[in-house]
């Protein structure tokens, strides 16, 4: 019998998720049994100012010993070079032995890097451009407020450096515990639970795309492709809707389960051309550039993108890998149309004469990306591929 190169099953691979999860409604009141279990002498409690203000911060905060409590709530939504001097500043200054990170991506980000700041007694910025860390840090605690960066249980942290996003990956980074209760999204705005909640989809599209795919990481992006789908306009339109709200919960920590270790595709690299630039929210951004990256790739994975339209629930019996990537490519863009989001770079204010400049930075400062995309374009596909995304469909 004839065997397919590369199959999955022929191959090795590794795979890796050491963040032990508590899921489900209600699950912060865990916090306060599991606090038992570090024995913490104090505890940096890292946030956002809007986040600070919620009632799943008091919470906390009621939970945790008073007396025990370092706050830091200045993280903004794009952490750059300067929010991770002021959190180096203040570790090393009030030092911690557990690390709690509490709202979104970027305060979980903020929360890991805390960690190594504690651990290692300096800025991890260096690391950032490859210096190797030394030690590992203090156990951290996420607990998302809202669902789709995954970040609750990935080895990442994303920061922006003089309007570049730089991304540090590294096992020290991974979350020790993840408390994901979907009840501390249900007051999230409408246009904050797009923006994450795509995040969810996005990755996990990208993980089953990656080159570094396997059996395992598949299982886990179909199922969050699949709860998407089913959950995030539902949350979307009903905030309140609580079963949607756990479904799209779920789906954010599988999805990070998937692409932490798989890696993402050049989807992400193209949305960090031009979303520092215009400060778009970072799902936002790497969906607009999705549907398209999708519609690219479809001809080189054949198998894949029938896998993508399932979870999905479009219909490819019968079609090409070019068609099924066009159909996939449209019900991703009625999902983005039903949630607000943008669906073109003309939708941006982009414009004929931004495409050269994105597409230098794209090969200057994000071509890591391509080491795992299935489809590796040249410099003119970039191109076309970016003159695509600014005419839409």
């Amino acid at each position: 019998m004839e065997t397919k190169p590369l199959h999955p099953l022929l191959r090795s691979y590794s795979y890796n998720s050491p963040t032990r999860l508590v899921f489900g409604t209600g699950s912060l009141e865990r916090l306060r049994d599991e606090l038992r279990l570090y024995a913490p002498s104090k505890v940096a409690l890292i946030a956002g100012g809007s986040v600070s203000k919620a009632p799943a911060y008091k919470k906390a905060l009621e939970i945790l010993p008073a007396e025990a409590v370092l706050e830091f709530k200045g993280v903004p939504p794009e952490p750059n070079e300067g929010a991770l001097a002021t959190l180096t500043e203040e570790i090393c200054r009030e030092g911690a032995d557990l690390i709690i990170g509490l709202g979104g991506g970027s305060s979980m980000d903020m929360a890991k890097l805390a960690s190594l700041i504690a651990g290692n007694r300096k800025s991890p910025l260096p690391s950032f451009r490859g210096e190797p860390i030394a030690k590992r840090g203090p156990p951290v605690i996420t607990i998302p407020t809202i669902a789709g960066t995954g970040s609750e249980v990935t080895p990442i942290s994303v920061i922006t450096e003089r309007g570049v996003k730089l991304a540090l990956n590294h096992p020290f980074l991974y979350p020790a515990l993840s408390i994901i209760d979907p009840l501390l999204s249900l007051s999230a705005p409408p246009s904050a639970t797009a923006s994450a909640g795509i995040d969810a989809l996005n990755h996990a599209v990208e993980s089953l795309m990656s080159l570094e795919s396997n059996p395992i990481t598949a299982s886990l992006a179909f199922e969050a492709i699949n709860l998407a789908d089913d959950c995030l306009e539902r949350a979307f339109a009903n905030g309140e809707d609580l079963e949607a709200r756990n479904g799209l919960a779920l789906a954010s920590a599988m999805a990070g389960m998937a692409f932490s270790n798989t890696g993402l595709c050049i989807t992400h690299g193209i949305a960090y051309t031009y979303a520092v630039r215009l400060g778009l929210p970072h799902g936002t951004s790497v969906a607009l550039a999705e549907p398209y990256v999708i519609e690219f790739n479809a001809p080189a994975m054949p198998g894949k993108i029938e896998v993508i339209a399932a979870g999905l629930g479009v219909d490819t019996e019968g079609l090409s890998a070019r068609e099924a990537g066009e159909a996939v490519a449209l019900r991703y863009l009625e999902i983005m149309g039903t949630l607000g989001l943008p669906m073109s770079l003309e939708d941006l204010g982009l414009g004929e004469g931004d495409l050269e400049p994105l597409v230098d930075d794209f090969l200057k400062n994000q071509s890591r990306f391509m080491a795992r995309n299935p489809r590796r374009p040249s410099r003119k596909e970039l191109l076309d591929l970016y003159r695509t995304m600014l005419e839409g469909y």
